[in-house]
């Protein structure tokens, strides 16, 4: 394939955080200490699929190793790994109706995150032709991504003689997809707040995300993902005041920065907020932690007969593009100042 075009690059970008969004979308609903389990979602999509063949209709096999690997995210796209197919719309409405009744945000988001990834692999194969998959990862990263391969198992842990090799638990999905991430170059991180350990700490006001946990009169939208990071935009209000953030969180061991872009729609206008926050702020999530961009940096005033909701951007630290927005719900504030936030009464 030829150097890959900036198009190119960009419609790769967006796959990849695609996918990684469906892995976090089904991921966080199937893990083996909740409900449903793997093997229990695929036994109800069997069931279903016969269902249909008894009916006349048709639908495509989803059994447990097809799942696994849609599980996986961006690393699907690995150069050298097997080449299934991508969780696709049909895929994603079964899924979506297998988990209505247990997870039913999850089933809202897949047709969606679905309709999104069958676009983009559409868009990639007319641009590059069909060898366009194994150029994914690579346009991202082409100085590392050629010698990256799939995570190998870990080792049996040491036994004493005569005893039968101690099985390894499998990483946890999102452990498994910050070493890829980190093999081929697309995170990047440290061990503290990248202008301080919270707000305050010898940084312009403002500038710093912090630990503290949102409190109050606030909504947040859907959880998006960008590898290990899974981030979720939100409006809080105070007496006089709307403030629109982002709180990310790191379930990885290891710190990651990500690069944060937020502003707000007022009456269906989209504001800027401003600089850092409103252009490009880079943040770094220790691991394990989760921390939210300050109140101050993007507010409006509470006006009334107005709606308002966030606007958010979360992207790797390196992206070229930004990728998906998120948004939080929006809150009508009356013409006597109440508010009242969309989907409530």
């Amino acid at each position: 394939m030829e150097e890959p075009t900036g198009l190119f690059k960009d419609l790769a970008h967006a796959l990849v955080q695609a996918l990684d969004a469906w892995a976090a979308t089904v991921g966080q609903v199937t893990d083996t200490a909740r409900r449903p389990t793997r093997a229990g979602l695929v036994a109800e999509l069997e069931r279903e699929r016969l269902e249909f063949e008894r009916a006349g209709r048709s639908r495509k096999k989803i059994d447990l190793p097809l799942l696994s690997y849609w599980l996986k995210g961006r690393d699907q796209l690995l150069p050298g790994s097997k080449k299934n197919r991508l969780p696709g719309q049909e895929d994603c409405a079964a899924i979506a109706r297998a988990l209505r009744h247990k997870a039913p945000d999850s089933a809202r988001e897949l047709p969606q995150i679905g309709a999104e990834i069958a676009d983009l692999a559409r868009r990639l194969k007319e641009v590059a032709g069909p060898g366009w998959r194994d150029a994914v990862l690579a346009s991202l990263a082409p100085a590392t991504v050629a010698a990256a391969h799939p995570v190998p198992e870990a080792p049996a842990l040491p036994t004493t003689p005569g005893e039968p090799p101690k099985p390894v638990r499998r990483w946890r999905r999102w452990q498994f997809a910050v070493a890829t991430a980190l093999a081929v170059g697309l995170i990047t991180g440290t061990m503290a707040l990248r202008s301080g350990a919270s707000e305050g700490a010898g940084a312009p006001a403002g500038d710093s995300a912090s630990a503290a946990d949102l409190k109050g009169d606030h909504r947040c939208g859907r959880v998006r993902a960008v590898g290990a990071v899974s981030w979720k935009p939100c409006t809080s209000l105070s007496e006089d005041s709307l403030s629109f953030v982002v709180q990310l969180d790191n379930s990885s061991s290891r710190a990651v920065t990500v690069k944060v872009r937020i502003g707000y729609v007022r009456a269906g206008a989209a504001h800027d907020c401003p600089a850092p926050w409103g252009t490009a702020q880079e943040v770094t999530i220790p691991a394990g932690a989760t921390v939210t961009s300050p109140l101050g940096g993007c507010a409006a005033p509470r006006v009334p007969a107005q709606a308002f909701q966030a606007e958010a951007f979360v992207v790797e630290q390196n992206a070229s593009a930004w990728g998906y927005r998120e948004y939080s719900p929006t809150v009508h504030i009356q013409a006597d100042g109440r508010p009242v936030w969309a989907g409530r009464v």
